[in-house]
């Protein structure tokens, strides 16, 4: 029988029928575009701004933004970053306040889709109070420039299954070869052809000169192709195959290409959606959205897929996305089982160059890859947990940080997540074999999961966890510690001491030396790894990620 390959769409779709997306159908046969010619993808329908800011159209792609942001308290300085200026928090000071208690400031800015926040005083990021369109999560604010809107939030998920992936196919594939299929084909059978012949092979599709993609949608009217790289995004017609049939295709020059770009497609139909990939071979986060990466299939390299807003099965607790590494090799063989890494903020784990606030990601698939190949690790899973806009209460302590039934978070993580992800995946589902990883607020919920669910969670990585939040005289963390008998669970904790409160470093100190008291022994079952001035960001866990993985899966 075929394989058949199911169209999983994600992201956010515009509810505005009115919005849609001029594309040039150029010829029907494939050739590679040359990025300097190609005009990126235009919105045709104006609409209005938030009441912050101020737009003036000035030609050529060109934007000019006044941003204005009038607080509610007294304040001394107001300093705007975003995606444009690599969230750098002092790059772009806001003149004021005025006599109206107004800061402003005016930036040119190209097309695209631009995040942003306003700085207080060098040390508070705040999201823009009077625009409504704002990302998950971390609740960025977004503008839209000369593109589509594409709204952050809810999106309709036809299934919670992962996007399937194939053993890679042993010749490189032929678009041609798929036309002809096409053409001898009738439009109802063309979704089966073309499925079928996707189920064989990952996008996109690499030759010496070009990289192709080819895409299906019977609802489509018009499709896109949308790059996204450090610093811009660019937009690209796709062509229809075959006239009459729902499948559209686009080539670009590789030569053109950046390292490691990722793409949706956008989809023009009764709404505009964009869309990943359901072919790629390999997904990350861009923007705290999932996206596909523009790598070519290989076994020496892992891969990422995702499971789109999966249901928790707790009231009150909301959907998420789910990102699974799967390290090189995991394809070759269906008998290897490995162990698993639980992370929060899964949506920062990966290889994004600039989200989030302009750290960029962990790299934690970067750096997986490198140390299996080097053998400094076993291979692993890596399961990253999306977290969403009510992250602080979700990793807080619970109404009774002693009991992991009562806390909704970890009721999630251990009925409904691990199960499912020991379903779907060759995993080793022991204690000793599973750990959970996080920093900030991520470290606290690590330890504590460790700490009350032990037959779980085997191991913690504690990074930088958040005691300045709590205080530590008195902290529910350190009773919780205090109270609780040694139990078989090896704990990698790390903190540095710069930055504002000091990165936490005299709560970790106090949770370790506690533990220590308690019967857990360094380089036994405890480290505790302190970095002379690093501060509490994305930076420095990244810079750390590579002696807690040794520790948590050395060979």
């Amino acid at each position: 029988m075929p394989i058949r390959r199911t169209r999983r769409t994600l992201l956010t779709c515009s509810g505005r029928g009115a919005l849609l997306l001029l594309l040039v159908l150029l010829s029907l046969s494939v050739s590679c575009h040359d990025e300097r010619s190609e005009e990126p993808m235009r919105a045709v329908a104006e609409r209005a701004f938030p009441p912050s800011m101020e737009v003036v159209d000035l030609g050529g792609r060109q934007y000019q933004v006044t941003f204005r942001y009038r607080p509610d308290t007294a304040i001394e300085s107001v300093h705007l970053a975003g995606t444009f200026n690599g969230w750098a928090p002092s790059a772009l000071r806001m003149d004021g306040p005025d006599g109206e208690g107004v800061f402003r400031t005016t930036v040119v800015l190209g097309s695209g889709r631009h995040e942003y926040k306003f700085v207080v005083d060098g040390r508070d990021w705040r999201t823009d109070p009077e625009n409504p369109l704002r990302t998950a999560g971390y609740a960025n604010a977004i503008v839209h420039l000369g593109v589509p809107p594409q709204p952050d939030g809810p999106r309709a998920v036809p299934a919670d299954r992962p996007v399937e992936m194939v053993p890679l196919a042993a010749h490189p594939p032929s678009v041609r070869e798929l036309k002809q299929l096409l053409a001898q084909a009738d439009a109802g059978a063309a979704v089966e052809v073309v499925e079928t012949w996707l189920a064989g092979h990952p996008m996109p599709l690499f030759s010496e000169n070009a990289v192709s993609w080819v895409y299906c949608d019977p609802e489509a009217v018009a499709v896109g192709l949308s790059m996204a790289e450090v610093g811009r995004r660019t937009g690209y017609p796709m062509d229809r195959l075959v006239r009459e049939r729902p499948v559209w295709v686009v080539s670009l020059d590789r030569r053109r290409l950046g390292d490691r770009m990722a793409y949706t497609y956008e989809v023009t139909s009764d709404r505009l959606c964009r869309v990943v990939d359901p072919c790629a071979w390999s997904l990350t986060s861009r923007a705290s959205s999932p996206a596909g990466l523009v790598v070519e299939a290989s076994s020496d390299r892992g891969r990422i897929e995702v499971i789109p807003l999966l249901e928790t099965g707790v009231p009150g607790l909301k959907p998420r996305d789910i990102y699974v590494y799967l390290p090189p090799g995991y394809d070759a063989t269906g008998t290897d089982r490995y162990a698993v890494l639980y992370l929060h903020d899964g949506q920062n784990c990966w290889d994004d160059p600039v989200e989030p606030f302009g750290h960029g990601g962990w790299t934690l698939n970067l750096q997986a890859d490198e140390l299996i190949r080097t053998s400094a690790v076993a291979p692993f899973i890596a399961v990253g947990v999306g977290n969403t806009a009510d992250r602080m209460e979700e990793y807080g302590p619970g109404p009774d940080i002693r009991s992991a039934d009562a806390h909704p978070y970890l009721r999630f993580l251990v009925e409904t997540l691990k199960p499912r992800i020991d379903e779907r995946y060759r995993t080793r589902r022991e204690a000793a074999s599973t750990a959970i990883m996080g920093a900030s607020m991520g470290g606290l919920i690590s330890m504590q999961a460790a700490l009350l669910r032990p037959d779980v969670f085997g191991q913690a990585g504690c990074l930088s966890p958040s005691f300045v939040v709590f205080g530590v005289e008195n902290s529910p963390y350190m009773t919780v510690v205090e109270q609780t008998e040694k139990v078989p669970v090896r704990f990698y904790f790390y903190n540095g001491t710069g930055g504002r409160g000091g990165d936490g470093a005299a709560g970790t100190r106090r949770v370790v030396e506690t533990l220590r008291e308690r019967g857990w022994r360094d380089g036994k079952d405890l480290v505790h790894h302190e970095v002379e001035g690093a501060e509490h960001n994305e930076r420095a866990w990244r810079e750390e990620l590579d002696a807690a993985l040794r520790y948590l899966f050395g060979a």
